[in-house]
C-alpha cells in the first residue's frame, strides 16, 4: 500500500453527483407516468368496448 500526502489526497476526485434525493424524485416521476399510462389505457379500452358508467 502506498502512503499518500495531504496534497495528493486533496487532488483525488471521484464518485457521482447524483444524490439519493434525485434518484428518489426520478423514481417517483417514473411511477407517476406509469400510473397515468395505466389510467389512460384503461379509459381507452373502456371507451372502445362501450363499457362506460352512465352519467344519469
Amino acid at each position: 500500500m502506498q502512503i499518500l500526502s495531504n496534497n495528493t489526497l486533496e487532488q483525488i476526485t471521484g464518485g457521482t453527483t447524483i444524490s439519493g434525493t434525485v434518484i428518489s424524485a426520478l423514481k417517483n416521476i417514473i411511477e407517476l407516468l406509469k400510473d397515468a399510462g395505466y389510467a389512460l389505457g384503461s379509459g381507452v379500452r373502456r371507451i372502445s368496448e362501450n363499457n362506460l358508467c352512465p352519467l344519469e
